[in-house]
């Protein structure tokens, strides 16, 4: 059984890939016990217990570090907004991917179905370097 305040399972994932997503992006901007704090909770999902732990502090201090960097990391994002900005590129690539698989099977010159093969496999590159990068 939950906690009132406890995040609903999927609103936990959500958060978590959220935090994580702007921890690769601005989590330079934070000290390094922030950045850590936040990196032990939301991508190796530790405890509050286990992160005071760990950095020898209270679990209250662990909570109130966890929930300042978040806002920092957020408004960081409202500012900037460079993890939006690179999702709508990673979907626009996707979508751009998508059509050139659809041209799959159609009868295309040869040359021309080169090229489209190689830029196919050049778009998923970078998807895949992206979401590597910045976990989106």
């Amino acid at each position: 059984m939950s906690t009132p305040h406890a995040p609903k399972p999927e609103n936990r994932l959500e958060t978590s890939v959220e935090m994580a997503t702007l921890c690769a992006f601005y989590g330079g901007l934070l000290t390094d016990k922030q950045r850590q704090a936040v990196l032990l909770h939301y991508e190796e999902d530790y405890s509050l217990g286990e992160i005071a732990e760990q950095l020898g502090c209270t679990r209250q201090s662990v909570h109130e570090l966890i929930t300042r960097s978040g806002e920092k990391l957020r408004s960081y994002e409202n500012a900037i907004g460079a993890a939006e900005r690179m999702r709508q590129v990673v979907e626009r690539l996707e979508n751009a991917a998508a059509l050139l698989k659809s041209l799959t099977g159609r009868t295309l010159p040869p040359e021309a179905q080169r090229e489209a093969e190689d830029v196919l496999r050049l778009i998923e590159q970078t998807i895949e370097q992206e979401e590597n990068d910045h976990g989106i």
